[in-house]
C-alpha cells in the first residue's frame, strides 16, 4: 500500500507523522524540520522567527511534551510585556493596565468602556453580534481603548483597518475585560496575567527548534525527505510529483503548506482543480513579516520580554527581546532584540534594519546606536492571513473541494489561519486520527 504523504515538516506535519499508525512519507523543502520554529544563532545570540512560546491546554499534548519530546527540558516563564505609548511603558494587556498614562487618556479609556458596556451610546452594538473587528473592539472596549491602542496597533499589525477584518478569529487571542479589571488597571491595581499567553514554556537549551528536533528523533514508521518539495498533485490518481523527479503514490495526503500553494499544485496536476477553486485561492490574502535580529552591547535596559508600539512614529508593531525572556539566549552583557514589521513586499531588508535601530532608540530599549553589534533582517512570507470579507467564502470553497478530493489540511499555513504552536500539533493529530480510521 502507498504511504500517507505529508507535505511540510513543521509542527503540524511532524505531529501527523507521530500519531499515524500507517506508513508515511514526510516531504520538507528546506534543509531541516521545524517550519516556522527554526532557531538561528548569530554571534552567540539565539533567535526564533519572532516569539515562539508554547502554551499547552490539551492533556495528551502536555504529557507528550513533558515525558517524551522534552522531558525536564522546558522552563515556565511568566510574561512581562508592555505597551509603549505617550512616551511611557504600561503593562500589557493595555485595556487593564492604563495607570501611568496621562490622566486624560485614562479617563477617555474608562468613560468609553462604561459607555460601550452600559451606556445608551453602546446600546446598538450590544444588541447584535459585531460584523467586523472594529465593531468587536468598540463593543467590548469602547471608543477610548479603540482610539488610543486597539485600532492603531491592529491596523499596523494587520496592514488593514480593523473594519476590513472579520471578528470570527479573535477567540482567546483578544481578551475582553470586565469593569473591575478596567477600573483596577486605571488605579494601578491591574493584572498582567490576563490572556492566553500570561505564562508559557520554553526549552532550556537550543531555542524553540529543539522541540522540532526532538519530535523528529522520536518518529517511527515512515520516511523523511528534506530538500524535496511537491511539483504537482494528481488527486484522482493519488500521486505527487516531487522535485527530485520521482512520482510518489499516496493512500492519503496531508498538507501543511500554504493553502493557496496547495491549490496551485493541484491545478498543475493531470486532474486539475476547478476554476472556482483556483479563483477562491487567489482571493486569500496574507502579508509578510520582516523581523530584524539585533544584538546590542550591555544588559537589557528594560525588563520587558516584548513591547507593543501602537503609535505611527514607530515603524515596527512589536519589539521582542529573547535575552530578556530567557538569559541563556544571549551571551553575558549582551541584549538581543527581534524588531517586527508588517508589509506587502514594499519594505526592503536594508530599510528594515535601519528602521529597527531607530525604533529601538526611540522606544528606549537601547541607549545608543553605537551599542549595536549587528542587525540582520529576515522575512516570513504569509506570516499572518487576513480575515477579510473574502476569507470565509473563499476558504469554504477550497475546503469543500479538498474534502471531495480526499486531501487533509493542518497547521497555520495548511488551515490558513491565525493559530498557536499547540493548535498545529492538535491539527496534525486530528488528521492522523481520521486517516487511522
Amino acid at each position: 500500500m502507498d504511504p500517507i504523504v505529508i507535505l511540510g515538516a513543521g509542527l503540524a506535519g511532524l505531529s501527523t507523522a507521530h500519531f499515524l499508525k500507517r506508513p508515511w512519507r514526510l516531504i520538507e523543502k528546506s534543509d531541516r524540520v521545524g517550519g516556522l520554529i527554526k532557531t538561528e544563532v548569530i554571534d552567540g545570540c539565539y533567535f526564533d522567527p519572532t516569539g515562539h512560546w508554547l502554551h499547552l491546554r490539551d492533556p495528551e499534548i502536555q504529557e507528550l511534551v513533558n515525558t517524551l519530546w522534552m522531558p525536564d527540558q522546558m522552563v515556565r516563564i511568566q510574561r512581562r510585556a508592555a505597551v509603549y505609548s505617550r512616551g511611557t511603558f504600561t503593562r500589557f494587556p493595555y485595556q487593564v493596565n492604563t495607570h501611568g498614562l496621562p490622566p486624560e487618556v485614562v479617563a477617555e479609556n474608562l468613560v468609553g468602556y462604561v459607555e460601550a458596556i452600559y451606556g445608551e451610546k453602546g446600546r446598538a452594538l450590544r444588541e447584535r453580534e459585531p460584523v467586523n473587528f472594529e465593531e468587536f473592539i468598540l463593543r467590548y472596549m469602547g471608543e477610548g481603548f479603540a482610539k488610543n491602542f486597539m485600532l492603531p496597533y491592529n491596523q499596523k499589525l494587520w496592514t488593514v483597518h480593523p473594519r476590513e477584518m472579520s471578528a470570527n478569529w479573535v477567540g482567546r487571542f483578544v481578551p475582553r475585560p470586565t469593569l473591575k479589571e478596567v477600573v483596577d488597571g486605571a488605579l494601578g491595581a491591574g493584572s498582567d496575567q490576563l490572556g492566553y499567553n500570561a505564562s508559557f514554556l520554553y526549552p532550556r537549551e537550543g531555542g524553540i527548534e529543539s522541540l522540532a528536533r526532538s519530535m523528529k528523533q522520536h518518529l517511527r514508521g515512515g520516511e523523511l525527505s528534506v530538500h524535496t518539495e511537491p511539483v504537482s498533485i494528481d488527486w484522482k490518481a493519488k500521486q505527487v510529483v516531487l522535485s527530485d523527479g520521482r512520482t510518489q503514490g499516496y493512500s492519503g495526503l496531508v498538507s501543511s503548506i500554504a493553502l493557496p500553494t496547495l491549490v496551485q499544485l493541484i491545478a498543475r496536476g493531470a486532474s486539475g482543480a476547478p476554476e472556482e477553486v483556483q479563483a477562491a485561492a487567489k482571493r486569500l490574502r496574507a502579508f509578510t513579516v520582516t523581523y530584524v535580529c539585533v544584538g546590542a552591547k550591555g544588559a537589557n535596559r528594560q525588563p520587558w520580554h516584548w513591547i507593543y508600539l501602537p503609535e505611527p512614529e514607530f515603524h515596527a508593531y512589536r519589539i521582542g527581546s529573547p535575552s530578556a525572556v530567557y538569559a541563556p539566549l544571549a551571551p553575558a552583557d549582551t541584549a538581543s532584540f527581534s524588531v517586527e514589521f508588517s508589509h506587502h513586499g514594499e519594505l526592503s531588508l536594508e530599510d528594515a534594519e535601519r528602521k529597527a535601530v531607530e525604533d529601538l532608540l526611540r522606544s528606549e530599549m537601547i541607549r545608543s546606536k553605537d551599542d549595536i553589534l549587528f542587525a540582520q533582517a529576515k522575512e516570513i512570507p504569509n506570516a499572518y492571513v487576513l480575515y477579510d470579507e473574502a476569507y470565509g467564502p473563499a476558504k469554504a470553497e477550497i475546503t469543500r473541494f479538498l474534502e471531495h478530493a480526499g486531501i487533509h489540511i493542518a497547521g497555520r499555513y495548511g488551515q490558513w489561519e491565525y493559530s498557536s504552536m499547540e493548535d498545529a500539533i492538535l491539527g496534525g493529530r486530528a488528521c492522523a486520527r481520521t486517516l487511522n480510521g
